[in-house]
């Protein structure tokens, strides 16, 4: 069945999507995904330690009625991927936003295909066509949708980041939004030159009430699922001059959630994008890109002890091929991160399983999981002193527990980028590298792992080494290698 058909056939979906969360209710007892009570770096769930990755659509499968978002979800699936992000309909494009993209663009549906939280008036007058929305009625319709999607991706093992809201950029994208004053009968939000800066403030009194009756009605909601945590905003300082006030607002929001799941049967995760990252209900911190302005240091992000989340890359194949986009995602988790999001553009409406880089790209992806349960990583830690020396031109990122465990990946690239590293350019051709590292003394096991197949291309069983300035020599590889350095 697809997600394109009537919304008739919608509510049958719905009714098959409760006996599925029954089932799965009944088989598996355990409580949404949380930080792992051994390392807050990773998650937890049903027991078991947990790392996200996933190339995602742009965040569309919910409010685009022509998106199969179940066919999107198998794709994703079959090839290893466990997690996706949604954005709720607070935020939404147009055909012309990324010009180059039109309707393919996952965020902006046609007119007659748009999906949000607030059912349509009888009044024309939506700015991007059909009717205005009712900000008194909640569409039973969407929560249907959202709830079904959020199931169909619980059968999967499939994680959802369910993102409340987004940073409106500019008045010409403010002007989508169903909390626009055009947009709704109850006339509701400002109006006027920059006022798409005042979404993210406590400023206008009327549309922060719509935003917390919101953000209410979807915790209520959405409470009895597992597979599932909130970001506040995506991209909040974009084009933003008074950072204060997105802080102040990110603060009530996060402070809103934790009153009203107080107050429920389950808690959820709260992820915040940049902003207030070091808030004590904040459990992951998440960061696009690999280094833009103002970002903090690696050692600092670790040292705050929650999840490390890179949920936005630059995007493939426009801005990044298949090497860069694995150099990225492995060198991220192998600098202690545990959720990491290659936005793609290749999933469009009619197309959701995506092109062909796209499946290279899930496979690839895929081989860091497999390559992370060679290690018991929740023992294991950021670890910038192993490394003496390394090749001109490489980057080197190992986690360790030092003189038990080391887990190394090297690669070769040019940073995209000068003093802010947006993306990783990857030299693709061959290589054959000596390192230097102090590793405690004693007899250890050497695998070398090629990070585009996941397979093992060299084992060393034993090997002595001698403390400092111990050498590593690598097997011929291309672009990159991952290795894995045990005591026996």
């Amino acid at each position: 069945m697809k997600t394109t058909t009537s919304l008739c056939s919608l509510d049958l979906r719905w009714i098959f999507s409760l006996v599925l969360l029954t089932i799965f209710a009944s088989v598996k007892a355990q409580g949404p995904i949380r930080l792992h009570p051994e390392n807050p770096h990773y998650f937890q769930y049903n027991g078991k330690p947990v790392i996200l990755i996933t190339s995602a659509e742009h965040y569309g499968a919910l409010i685009n009625l022509d998106f199969d978002y179940v066919s999107y979800l198998d794709a994703i699936h079959v090839q290893g991927l466990n997690y996706t992000r949604v954005f709720t309909g607070t935020y939404i494009e147009r055909e012309k936003d990324i010009k180059w993209m039109g309707y393919k663009n996952t965020l902006a549906p046609r007119p007659d295909r748009l999906i949000v939280p607030w059912v349509r008036s009888n009044v024309k007058g939506y700015f991007g066509g059909g009717k205005k929305f009712d900000l008194d009625k909640w569409d039973n319709n969407y929560f249907n949708r959202v709830k079904d999607l959020i199931t169909q991706a619980n059968a999967k093992g499939i994680f959802i980041e369910l993102t409340l809201f987004g940073n409106q950029y500019k008045d010409s994208i403010w002007m989508n939004s169903p909390l626009y004053p055009v947009n709704n009968i109850q006339n509701v939000g400002p109006s006027g030159p920059k006022s798409f800066l005042l979404f993210q403030s406590l400023k206008d009194k009327k549309l922060l009430a719509r935003q917390e009756e919101f953000v209410i009605k979807v915790l209520h909601e959405l409470n009895n699922f597992d597979n599932l945590f909130f970001e506040i905003s995506n991209e909040p300082y974009n084009e933003v001059t008074d950072s204060l006030a997105v802080i102040e607002w990110h603060n009530h929001m996060i402070k809103l959630i934790t009153k009203v799941e107080a107050s429920l049967p389950k808690k959820h995760l709260i992820a915040t994008n940049q902003s207030v990252v070091d808030n004590s209900n904040v459990s992951v911190a998440n960061y696009h890109y690999i280094k833009i302005p103002g970002k903090p240091s690696d050692e600092w992000l670790y040292g705050i002890n929650k999840v490390l989340s890179m949920d936005e890359t630059m995007g493939s194949v426009i801005d990044s091929d298949v090497n860069d986009v694995r150099v990225e995602a492995w060198d991220f988790i192998l600098r202690g991160g545990s959720v990491y999001n290659n936005l793609s553009w290749e999933y469009t409406p009619k197309n959701e399983s995506g092109s062909d880089s796209a499946r290279i790209i899930r496979s690839q992806l895929a081989n860091i999981q497999k390559f992370m349960s060679n290690v018991a990583y929740l023992k294991m830690t950021l670890d910038k002193s192993t490394a003496i020396k390394i090749p001109k031109g490489a980057f080197l990122r190992v986690l360790s527990e030092k003189g038990k465990q080391y887990a190394f990946y090297l690669h070769h690239s040019k940073p995209k980028g000068d003093n802010d590293i947006w993306g990783y350019d990857a030299t693709v051709k061959s290589f054959e590298d000596t390192l230097s590292v102090n590793i405690p003394s004693g007899k250890y096991s050497l695998k070398f792992f090629n990070p585009s197949t996941g397979e093992l291309i060299k084992e060393v069983d034993k090997i002595d080494y001698t403390g400092d300035k111990s050498m590593i020599y690598t097997p011929v590889f291309v672009t990159d290698i991952a290795f894995i350095i045990k005591r026996k």
